[in-house]
């Protein structure tokens, strides 16, 4: 059985209108409307969730997650995602069966037509009763929660809360919303952290990379590949090999480390050993490139206090999707996903960003921002292709080999760029 993921994280207090009795229109993505609910709902009051016929999975499973924040009055109504009397009816008949004080309608899923009938629908309703509607909408760019007017011919102007760590929600919570589950409980705490470091500040020179993708090509793969297939012998025929690391005078620093982490004598490694779970596969995984994964993870956890990030795993694989992410930072409800590798080949890579761009964003809704770490020369050429093809927004960001050896400076630069805090 899987551990639970979920930390130790308590709500920021912010002063937000809340209502007795809260809409939420229901689209593809649950997120906005998990925030929602959680900042603007009250626990004694009623939360009913407008969802299409297609959207019926997402509010169900939203249904239950709110359940279990302590929002035991959760009720569904379906509508007719594009029919106007269906929408202004079921949205009408709900507001009659609670008649509550404070009404609110959240507003950023659905369909067009839904946010229209349902917001005049509720509009119309209050008339005369004395009840002041609140009409909400959440900002992904800027992590805000805007909230109209109450009259737009009056002049007066909307006003906007910063809310990007008002909820602090977990890779439980994300992946519950989806109605994922994981494979296997993912890392938090690197593998052999001071080794990924030697290496990383190693591979930003030119000629220290290439003689380790020389050692990997001629000592790791050539000892420990099946000749027949793309694939790691048995874990049996591994315990048996011996690797000799590169004695090049660039690598010095990379073989020391492997040797005082792995409390080897200098000289030759062998591959089973605990730190892996004596897992002989998972090391030479570990030499061929998830390094760089380790890495991102070490600098994500060494800067996870003066970034908020509140969690932050690695090696994340699900059981309904192939899950193209290797590393995650979560800071409140937004998600910083990155996807690592240390080829340089162009298409490869591009692969790799647009495969991590649509789960993060499948996963952690627009709020989320993807990174890939490689060893690519031109990071900012790969990044600048990739915005013109898939993300005008600038959501994305690519780290090249240059940035390898003051990561962190640059990860954390970029984090705090990207969080929407002034």
């Amino acid at each position: 059985m899987l551990r639970d993921l979920r930390v130790d994280a308590v709500d920021i207090a912010i002063n937000l209108p809340h209502s007795d009795h809260l809409f939420l229109l229901i689209g593809s993505n649950p997120l906005p409307n998990a925030v929602a609910g959680r900042l603007l709902g009250t626990q004694g009051g009623t939360i009913t969730l407008i969802h299409s016929e297609n959207s019926f999975q997402v509010a169900q499973r939203l249904q239950s997650w709110l359940i279990r924040q302590r929002f035991p009055n959760v009720r569904l109504k379906e509508v007719g995602e594009s029919h106007p009397v269906s929408i202004a009816e079921n949205v009408r008949a709900e507001l009659q069966a609670i008649n509550a004080r404070h009404v609110g309608l959240h507003y950023t899923g659905g369909t067009k037509a839904m946010s229209v009938h349902a917001y005049r629908a509720v509009d119309q309703w209050v008339q005369g009763k004395g009840v002041k509607p609140v009409f909400s909408y959440l900002d992904a760019r800027r992590l805000q929660m805007e909230f109209d007017p109450a009259d737009p011919f009056s002049g007066e102007p909307g006003q906007g809360t910063y809310i990007g760590r008002a909820v602090e929600l977990t890779l439980t919570d994300l992946l519950e919303l989806h109605g994922w589950t994981l494979q296997h409980f993912p890392t938090a705490h690197p593998l052999l952290p001071v080794s990924a470091r030697a290496l990383a500040m190693a591979c930003e020179r030119e000629d220290a990379f290439k003689v380790w993708k020389q050692w990997i090509h001629d000592e790791l793969r050539a000892k420990c590949r099946r000749p027949d297939k793309d694939e790691w012998k048995t874990k049996t025929a591994l315990k048996s090999i011996v690797l000799h690391l590169s004695e090049h005078n660039s690598l010095d620093s990379v073989a020391r480390s492997i040797h005082s982490e792995l409390n080897q004598a200098a000289g030759s490694v062998t591959l089973e050993h605990p730190v892996f779970d004596n897992n002989t596969q998972h090391f030479c995984e570990w030499l061929d490139g998830k390094w760089l994964e380790h890495y991102v993870l070490d600098a994500l956890n060494s800067q996870a206090a003066h970034l908020k990030l509140h969690q932050c795993v690695q090696n994340i694989e699900t059981a309904e999707v192939q899950f193209d992410v290797d590393v995650i930072g979560l800071r409140g409800y937004q998600l910083f996903a990155f996807s690592c590798s240390t080829d340089t080949g162009k298409s490869l890579l591009k692969s790799k960003l647009f495969e991590a761009y649509i789960r993060a964003r499948q996963l952690g809704g627009d709020e989320a921002r993807v990174a890939l770490v490689c060893c690519s020369a031109d990071p900012e050429g790969l990044e600048h292709e990739m915005r013109c093809d898939v993300d005008p927004e600038g959501r994305i960001h690519v780290f090249g080999r240059k940035h390898l050896a003051y990561f962190t400076t640059h990860l954390s630069q970029w984090i705090q760029s990207q969080s929407g805090e002034e």
